[in-house]
This record gives C-alpha cells, sequence and structure tokens, in this order.
C-alpha cells in the first residue's frame, strides 16, 4: 500500500479518488444493515416462513460479517488493497443479486451469507485505504468524510426499503446494489493503483486463531441473538455461552504464543489504542441499542409505519454525516479528548431526555434528542477512530481497521441485547404492578375510573355493563403506559451505560497529542 501513499504525496487528487470510491462501496454494504428490516414481513409472506426461519435472514447476515473482518488484514497481505477491494465489492454486488433471486427462504439465507462475506471486507478495507492515503495529521478529518458514507446508508435504509418494497417488491431492496456494486467495481479498476504486495510481508494463515476466534463470535452472537425467545437460563443459551468462552480463551492461548496471528493483541499495549477501543465498546452499545429502541417505540407505540419511521429518524443520522467531517478536522487540531468527553455528555444528555417519552410526546420532542444524539455521536466516531489508528504503526492500519470492526460489530450486537433485556424486564415487572391491583385504590385510579365510568354509562350502556367497559379501558391504558414506562428505563440504562465512557475519555491525547507527523507511543509493558 505504500504505492498508494507515495501516489497521494505525488498527486493530491488521488487521496480523493480513493476516499469518494471507498465511500461508494461503503454507503452500498451498510445501507443493507437497515434497509432489510423493514421488509421481514413480506418476505415471510411470500415464502410462508415463520419468524424462527426468517430471522437467519439477518442472524446468518451478522455472523458471516463478523467472521470475515478478522481476515482482512491477512487477505491484504497476499492479494493487495486494490484486489482485496474489488473482490469483496464483487462478492457483495453478487450476493445481493442472488438474493433478489431466491426462491425459498434456505435460499435467501445463503445468499446473504455470500453477501456478509463481501460486506464483510469492505468496511475495513476503506477504512485502512483512507489511514494509508491520507497523511496523519488529516486523518480525522478524512474519516469524518467516509463516515458520512458509513451514516447515509443506515440513515436512508429505512426509508427507501419501505418505498422499494411498497412499490417494486421486496426482491428491488437487494437489486437496488447492482448499479451501486457495478459503478464502485469499474472505478476501482479504473483508478485505484495497483499494489502487489512484496513476498516479505505474507504471513502465514494462522489457522488456529482465526478457528478459535471463529468459534468465540459465532457462539456469541448466537447467544445473543437466541437470548430472549430461547430464555437466558436455556440449555441452548449455557451451550453458547460455553463455546464462546471456550473459544475467547484458546484464542487468547493462540494468539500469546505466535508471531503471526488473526489479531495483534500486542495493539491494546499502546494505551491510546487501548483507551479508544473501551470508548468505542461502550459508545456502541448506547448506539446500536437506542437505535433498535426508537423504530421500535415509534412504531407499536405511537403508530407510525416503517417509512414514516424512518423518515423521523433520518434529522439525527444526517446531523452525524454532516458533522463528521467536521469534528474529524477538530480531532486532528485538538486531540480527541475534548471531543470525546463533549460527545459522551451529549450522548447522555439524549437518552435522559427520553425519560418522559410517552405516545403523545410531539415529533419535535422526538427528534430534538436525537439531533442532540447526532452531535454527540459525530463527536464520538471521526476524532476516536482517528487516534485508535494514529495510535498504531504505520504499517498497521489494515490490522488496526479491522480490529476496530469487529469491537464495533460485538459491543453493537451487545447493546441491542443488553437493552432489549432491560426492555422486556421492566415491561414484566410494570405489568406485575398493573396487574395486581395496587393501583386500584389510589386517588388517581378512582378518580380516572369515575370519570371513564361516566362517560361509557352516557353512550347508553348500563350501569354494570359501563363498569366492566370502563375496567377494561383503563386496563388497556394502564398496560400501555406500563410498556411505555419500560421503554423509559431502557433510555435511562443507555444513558449511564454512555456514561461508563466518560472515565476513559479523560485520559485519550489531547491537543498537545495532536501534533503534525507525531509517532505513536511505545508500547506499555
Amino acid at each position: 500500500m505504500m504505492q498508494h501513499a507515495a501516489r497521494a504525496a505525488e498527486n493530491p487528487s488521488y487521496k480523493w479518488i480513493v476516499m469518494g470510491i471507498v465511500m461508494i462501496g461503503t454507503m452500498m454494504a451498510t445501507l443493507d444493515s437497515s434497509i432489510v428490516n423493514v421488509s421481514i414481513p413480506a418476505i415471510m409472506a411470500d415464502f410462508g416462513a415463520n419468524i424462527d426461519e426468517i430471522e437467519w435472514v439477518l442472524t446468518g447476515y451478522m455472523i458471516a460479517f463478523a467472521t470475515l473482518m478478522p481476515l482482512t488484514a491477512w487477505l491484504r497481505d497476499r492479494m493487495g488493497y486494490k484486489a482485496l477491494f474489488i473482490g469483496s465489492l464483487f462478492v457483495f454486488t453478487a450476493g445481493s443479486l442472488l438474493c433478489g433471486a431466491a426462491w425459498n427462504t434456505e435460499s435467501l439465507v445463503a445468499a446473504r451469507v455470500i453477501q456478509a462475506l463481501g460486506g464483510g471486507a469492505i468496511s475495513p478495507t476503506g477504512m485502512a485505504m483512507i489511514s494509508e492515503v491520507f497523511p496523519k495529521e488529516e486523518r480525522g478529518k478524512a474519516i469524518g468524510i467516509w463516515g458520512m458514507g458509513v451514516i447515509l446508508g443506515p440513515a436512508i435504509g429505512p426509508t427507501l426499503g419501505g418505498y422499494l418494497t411498497k412499490t417494486f417488491g421486496w426482491r428491488s431492496i437487494f437489486l437496488v446494489n447492482l448499479p451501486i456494486g457495478i459503478i464502485a467495481i469499474m472505478a476501482a479498476a479504473e483508478f485505484l493503483l495497483r499494489d502487489r504486495p512484496h513476498r516479505s510481508t505474507h504471513r502465514p494463515f494462522d489457522f488456529w486463531g482465526f478457528l478459535f476466534l471463529t468459534l468465540f463470535l459465532v457462539s456469541f452472537l448466537l447467544g445473543l441473538s437466541k437470548g430472549e425467545r430461547e430464555g437466558w437460563a436455556s440449555a441452548y443459551i449455557i451451550t453458547c455461552a460455553a463455546l464462546s468462552l471456550l473459544g475467547f480463551v484458546l484464542f487468547l492461548l493462540v494468539e500469546n504464543h505466535t508471531d503471526h496471528g488473526i489479531i495483534n493483541l500486542n495493539y491494546f499495549r499502546y494505551r491510546d489504542f487501548s483507551i479508544c477501543s473501551i470508548v468505542i465498546v461502550t459508545r456502541s452499545i448506547a448506539l446500536f441499542g437506542g437505535i433498535f429502541l426508537m423504530p421500535l417505540f415509534l412504531q407499536q407505540q405511537m403508530g407510525y409505519d416503517e417509512m414514516q419511521s424512518g423518515l423521523i429518524l433520518m434529522p439525527g443520522a444526517l446531523a452525524i454525516m454532516l458533522l463528521m467531517p467536521v469534528t474529524g478536522r477538530m480531532g486532528d487540531r485538538i486531540g480527541a479528548k475534548l471531543p470525546s468527553v463533549a460527545g459522551v455528555l451529549l450522548l447522555a444528555v439524549s437518552m435522559f431526555m427520553y425519560r418522559d417519552l410517552n405516545v403523545n410526546t410531539s415529533l419535535m420532542g422526538v427528534i430534538n434528542p436525537m439531533l442532540i444524539r447526532g452531535v454527540g455521536m459525530a463527536l464520538l466516531m471521526a476524532p476516536i477512530m482517528a487516534a485508535a489508528l494514529n495510535a498504531v504503526p504505520h504499517e498497521g492500519a489494515g490490522m488496526a481497521s479491522s480490529m476496530i470492526n469487529i469491537i464495533m460489530q460485538v459491543s453493537g450486537s451487545l447493546g441491542i441485547t443488553l437493552l432489549a433485556t432491560v426492555l422486556s424486564h421492566r415491561i414484566h415487572f410494570h405489568m406485575d404492578v398493573v396487574g395486581s391491583g395496587a393501583l386500584a385504590g389510589t386517588p388517581v385510579f378512582t378518580e380516572t375510573f369515575e370519570r371513564v365510568l361516566g362517560h361509557v354509562h352516557s353512550l347508553g350502556y348500563t350501569y354494570a355493563q359501563s363498569k366492566q367497559v370502563a375496567g377494561a379501558l383503563i386496563m388497556k391504558k394502564m398496560s400501555q403506559a406500563a410498556v411505555v414506562m419500560s421503554f423509559q428505563d431502557a433510555f435511562i440504562v443507555a444513558g449511564f451505560i454512555v456514561l461508563v465512557a466518560l472515565i476513559p475519555s479523560l485520559f485519550l491525547p489531547g491537543r498537545g497529542n495532536a501534533k503534525k507527523g507525531q509517532e505513536p507511543p511505545a508500547m506499555m509493558e
């Protein structure tokens, strides 16, 4: 990849060509992370599938995506960035075509796995390419601009998915990738400089490390995705947890005794990389968990459809997208500490603002916290990623980007599961309170019951009928209130999770560490 860096130094426009090509590919891959969800009911109806079968359309993609990421650094050494990036685009585009042509649930799941095998390499490879062609003093700005493509895909996914499914059918959500993929492949083939790594850079394939890491990731993600349905104390989940722990321990043992690991654990000995990783974990848990909660609330409690929900969520996503180049440049100038601290506080505030969220909340009451969250996320994304890449040696950008993406994938999945579990438990708690009749004797309940009873009785019902109807109406409202309070509780938990990142953020590199040409510090002993 040094050829690319040299070309960028000779021709400043080359780095922007790389940026444009990478953004197209990244946007295509990230688009599929959100566009499929809104079409699940239509796919189920078409194939006559149940929820257990259809969820593999999402789970299979997630697992294959995460499994491929660790291989990107090794593949880069064998193939070069250009060949790997084009190959990834081709596999993803071919998988999209197969998804559109699927004839049953099984063929769709298989096609989604193929899609993910391409998509899993696009993001880390693209991030590494950008890190290589942009000098260190511009890396934050570059990652911020690249991040616009990362955010744009998920931002428009629900809205675009809803429109395409309604207008052209669910197959169109996959076929829309074909023109984008072809354009990206042609542009990469035409404009990217061919790089042919020297044989001296080739590392042996770390088979056992890859095997045990895959065992850990697959078991961990399967357990998370099935936990609520199977029960956290079920034999299935216990088995997943045991296999995940076994895979993780064996992976650590193998990697500590090899010089060519699939993941370079020595990077965690770089202080700034470790700190950035902790911030990324807590940020991803809160971000992905929040992304899971809000569409659910908008559709289940406020009555919006998928397309409307996508439009409501879009301003927050656009705020992230538009601000990332600004915050990235800020990180280049003043370091990651102040942006991260400010981002953590704003993100936590946005979560706490939803403590009063209810079915009568105005649109601006929903959107305003999202805008604040968007500002906070923009401050937490580009500067942190740039600081993580700057913390390792220049030649380690590919490995570091793979590790960052794995961390985000795993912690994001953990965040969704954690907040889904919190939501489920709080619903049970609040419904038990409602069902126990503990509120029946309170003055508020009595006043409400008498008011509703009078209204129902005025409609012509007998007094006995009125009491029955009024009781049912009040219980329905109280049950709805219990669910709403559960969402409020989940958002509060997300806010406290974000605040955990405040402590490591204080130790991130500040203004004095954001100097032009600065080398990463020595490893911690």
